[in-house]
């Protein structure tokens, strides 16, 4: 059966600097009530945001940044391993290590310990993301490697995922119809050219979604129709597309309180646009 490898590139997808691709959500309105079931969510938001300024109680978190990216010194996989069947941890986050089918297989074990996985190099199998879907209590995925429908539909069985982060996806509409089942999405991050207008209407159907980012996926103004009354989502970041500025305005008066970027910019007329300086092209 044939594998597939990807090494992430920090900027390959982005038709701008690597900043537009360095952060996978964004921060909500700085005086946004947040709910306390939120509170640890919106921390990591705030060290992967992409706008500068975002929050003078956090100075210091005033760049864009990549987590898996800059953590340099993770554990090897066996010792992370080690510590999930130890009762120690229960994450998996590999950032240099190139993880095979025969690794990945090693979780299934601790399928219902593993609470997050960021894995960025992976040669694995079909049957490698058949196995995630026994994973019922992740709440965080990161997979840096191209995600096929048969992939993506094995990652709609995770119903526990809060956030979902997919920069090399290939996957199609057809498989987005499954994603009906992540009723606890609050974060989706994803690549594919092989997403289009139509897909946007599941994605607005998640319940409980209040970021999305968009990468190079090649959606026009119809497809930010179905966010029109989407008043619960936050934060909206497309980095490449084919919407207009007439859509986005449309898409600003129907949701004004949306925190609203295209390649990191904001429209001139976005109120929220103030509240932070703009990052350059």
């Amino acid at each position: 059966m044939m594998k597939r490898s990807w090494t992430w590139v920090a900027g390959a997808l982005s038709k701008r600097s690597p900043r537009s691709v360095d952060h996978w959500g964004a921060s909500a309105k700085a005086e946004r009530p947040r709910h306390p079931a939120h509170l640890l969510l919106n921390l990591i938001l705030m060290l992967v945001v992409g706008c500068q300024n975002v929050d003078e109680e956090h100075p210091e978190n005033t760049e864009p940044s990549n987590i898996s990216a800059q953590v340099s010194t993770d554990p090897a996989f066996a010792e992370q391993l080690q510590a999930i069947a130890d009762g120690n941890s229960g994450s998996i986050v590999v950032t240099r290590e190139l993880i095979t089918s025969q690794q990945f297989q090693q979780l299934k074990p601790f399928a219902e310990r593993i609470e997050k996985i960021e894995i960025i190099r992976a040669e694995l199998d079909e049957t490698d993301f058949d196995l995630l879907a026994t994973f019922n209590n992740l709440h965080w995925l990161r997979l840096d490697i191209p995600i096929d429908d048969h992939a993506f539909l094995a990652i709609a069985q995770c119903k526990s995922l809060r956030i979902l982060n997919l920069p090399h996806g290939q996957f199609t509409d057809q498989s987005l119809n499954a994603i009906s089942q992540l009723e606890n999405l609050e974060l989706f991050r994803f690549h594919s050219p092989n997403v289009t207008d139509t897909g946007m209407h599941q994605i607005a159907n998640l319940p409980k979604l209040k970021y999305l980012h968009l990468l190079e996926v090649p959606i026009t103004d119809a497809g930010l129709i179905p966010f029109h009354d989407r008043h619960d989502l936050q934060s909206f970041y497309l980095d490449g597309s084919n919407v207009t500025d007439d859509g986005l305005r449309a898409l600003l008066k129907a949701n004004p309180e949306l925190h609203l970027h295209r390649d990191q910019l904001h429209l001139p007329e976005d109120p929220l646009g103030k509240d932070h300086e703009q990052t350059g092209p």
